[in-house]
C-alpha cells in the first residue's frame, strides 16, 4: 500500500510521476464521466480525450479506461454521429487552447472552419 496516501476523507494515489491523484467512489464514477465528457470545455469527446481531461484533473479509480470507452459507446451523440473524425477532434483540442489563451468568442469562427 505504499503508492496510497490516506488524507482524511480522501485516498490519494501516488504515480510513477511523483503526482497524486484523488481515488473517486464507486457512487461519484458516472458524475464525474459524464462531467469531463459531456461537459468540460463543450463535450463529447473520444473516451481517451475524456480519460487525459480526467488524469489532468487528477482523479483515478482502477476500472477508469473500461469505464471511459463504455460511458463513450452509450453518448447519444456518438450513437447519432458515429465516430468522431480525428480531423474535429483537432479543431476541438485547437478551440481548447483558443479559449485558454485568448478572452472573447472564437467558439463560432473554430466551427464555421
Amino acid at each position: 500500500m505504499q503508492n496510497f496516501y490516506w488524507d482524511d476523507p480522501y485516498l490519494f494515489k501516488y504515480c510513477p510521476n511523483q503526482i497524486y491523484q484523488r481515488c473517486i467512489l464507486d457512487n461519484e464514477v458516472s458524475s464525474v464521466m459524464k462531467f469531463y465528457h459531456s461537459e468540460a470545455c463543450g463535450g463529447h469527446f473520444s473516451s481517451r480525450k475524456t480519460i487525459a481531461k480526467i488524469l489532468q484533473s487528477r482523479f483515478y479509480w482502477p476500472t477508469m479506461f473500461k469505464d471511459s470507452h463504455a460511458f463513450y459507446k452509450t453518448c447519444e451523440n456518438f450513437q447519432k454521429v458515429g465516430f468522431i473524425s480525428k480531423h474535429r477532434e483537432s479543431l476541438d483540442n485547437l478551440l481548447l487552447t483558443l479559449k485558454s489563451h485568448h478572452s472573447g468568442d472564437v467558439h463560432c469562427a473554430i466551427h464555421d472552419l
